[in-house]
């Protein structure tokens, strides 16, 4: 059910020339991380974010999203489309000790596109999510299985760790980072 919501999404959103990509749980399952992913998270460029509210709300319903104090993401939206939880950001930014960290989403931050019954599919990168999930507490789990599958797969995507690096980072992270290419 989840990749069939993805599929109808992803039909609207490449028809209406929308730029976006998934992440988080649809991405770790696409590298067999996890069995099976809880929701639909898609990052998304801030100029479509309008055109992206109004599809969803055609299709289905949107939730009122609780302010987390972690996230300073200028765009997070949630909805239920056939039953399955959508979440929407643009402008993606996790607050951390050291500052905030802003997730770059353009072109380069799309690493591969599946096709999936003839839909074009575009995933982000599982380093970016490397990156991500060590500054979301609780999700160390998820960085130890990336940091096992790219030491053990390598890294294909060294720019957006190096991108990764220009942007505010606790030390650990940078040092994660640096140590991961280093091994590469």
């Amino acid at each position: 059910m989840i990749f069939d919501t993805l599929k109808y999404i992803g039909k609207i959103f490449n028809d209406n020339n929308i730029n976006w990509a998934v992440g988080a749980s649809i991405l770790l399952k696409k590298y067999d991380l996890i069995t099976r992913p809880n929701d639909i998270d898609i990052l998304v460029d801030i100029k479509d974010i309008e055109t992206i509210d109004l599809i969803l709300k055609s299709i289905g319903e949107k939730r009122k999203s609780e302010k987390i104090e972690i996230y300073s993401t200028e765009y997070f939206y949630e909805y239920v489309v056939n039953g399955i939880d959508i979440d929407i950001m643009a402008g993606f930014t996790i607050n951390h000790e050291n500052g905030k960290y802003r997730y770059i989403f353009d072109n380069k931050s799309i690493s591969s596109i599946e096709i999936i019954d003839g839909i074009k599919i575009p995933f982000t990168a599982l380093e970016d999510w490397y990156v991500i999930y060590q500054l979301i507490k609780g999700r160390e789990n998820k960085v130890g299985l990336i940091e096992k599958y790219l030491k053990l797969n390598g890294i294909k995507r060294v720019d957006l760790l190096n991108r990764a690096l220009k942007e505010q980072l606790p030390l650990s992270v940078i040092n994660n980072i640096m140590n991961i290419i280093e091994i590469s």
